[in-house]
């Protein structure tokens, strides 16, 4: 039986390996950046909150931002979709 000459050919599966790892890491890196992008662009602006609350009318504008944004998640859910959901379940 003839041996073939294989020098070599476990540093092609070493680079190809390494190319394969590459590739991988950088779709979950896009694909990570895309999904902070996307959390980011979805926060609420918090401009007018207090960094310390020391006073009532820094308690007062907190509690006026925390309602703001609580209107605006409020004003985005769509109950339709929701009772769909829980009737599928049941």
């Amino acid at each position: 039986m003839k041996r073939l000459n294989q020098s070599g050919s476990h540093v092609l599966g070493l680079v190809l390996l390494v190319l394969a790892l590459g590739v991988v890491g950088f779709a979950g890196y896009k694909v990570e950046q895309a999904h902070n992008n996307t959390v980011a662009s979805q926060t609420t602006g918090t401009d007018n909150v207090p960094a310390t609350i020391s006073n009532a009318a820094d308690l007062n504008q907190a509690g006026q931002a925390l309602d703001d944004s609580s209107a605006q998640v409020n004003s985005s859910l769509d109950d339709s979709s929701l009772n769909a959901d829980l009737n599928d379940m049941l």
